[in-house]
């Protein structure tokens, strides 16, 4: 059995979203100062590094991260390699190619994993997946999906966010800034636990994958 984590560190210096707001940490006592213990302040938002969109991000009546049930997050998980030479977006036809068999939770490794995760600086030639993917995913069957960068959607559609739109409305959760650049196309055992931030449309998470653990269907 080996577990993989494929959560993003949270420092001050990360990448995140570009109209966003990166961390910040205060030291609030020291041992150096002479405090009985080390004590940090930290400021973060709630989409910081690996980290879900419950639907209430694009949802006004969406469930927000506290009513989203826990057996969407742990469980078995399809990993699909949707690399593509020229950076494509994932469309409905990569969903059909994957041959999902019924699973309910999917990751989508791309370029981003090699390319732009890892920078500290946005990169504005992520690939995300099209509208008419985030529809298949739906019809699939899908509950959560998640990709390897700090948003989901298509890099073309983020001024009407068409695919935010159309999982959030369909209440499946989404997963970004999933690092997987040591994973492989496969199945795992997925624990993705968010805080349970009360009325939050987000959450950062501690996600891992595990391999070779036998599961009951």
């Amino acid at each position: 059995m080996k577990i993989h984590d494929i959560s993003m560190d949270i420092e001050p210096d990360m990448l995140f979203w570009w109209q966003g707001k990166k961390p910040e940490m205060r030291s609030v006592m020291r041992l150096s100062d002479g405090a009985p213990s080390e004590v940090t302040r930290w400021l973060i938002g709630s989409h910081t590094g690996t980290h879900i969109d419950a639907p209430r991000h694009f949802l006004e009546d969406g469930a927000t991260v506290e009513q989203l049930p826990l057996d969407i997050f742990i469980g078995p998980v399809r990993v699909v390699d949707a690399t593509t030479e020229n950076d494509d977006a994932i469309t409905a036809k990569t969903v059909e190619q994957a041959n999902l068999n019924g699973a309910t939770r999917v990751l989508f490794k791309t370029s981003n994993s090699e390319k732009r995760l890892t920078k500290k600086e946005y990169d504005f030639s992520f690939v995300g997946i099209a509208a008419d993917g985030a529809q298949a995913l739906v019809d699939a069957g899908v509950r959560i999906v998640g990709i390897d960068y700090v948003t989901i959607e298509a890099r073309d559609q983020t001024d009407e966010w068409p695919t935010h739109h159309i999982l959030c409305g369909n209440g499946v959760v989404i997963l970004e800034g999933a690092d997987l650049r040591n994973i492989s196309d496969g199945t795992y055992f997925m624990c993705c636990l968010p805080m349970r931030l009360k009325g939050s449309e987000g959450a950062p998470t501690r996600t891992v994958l595990i391999e070779g653990l036998e599961w009951s269907k």
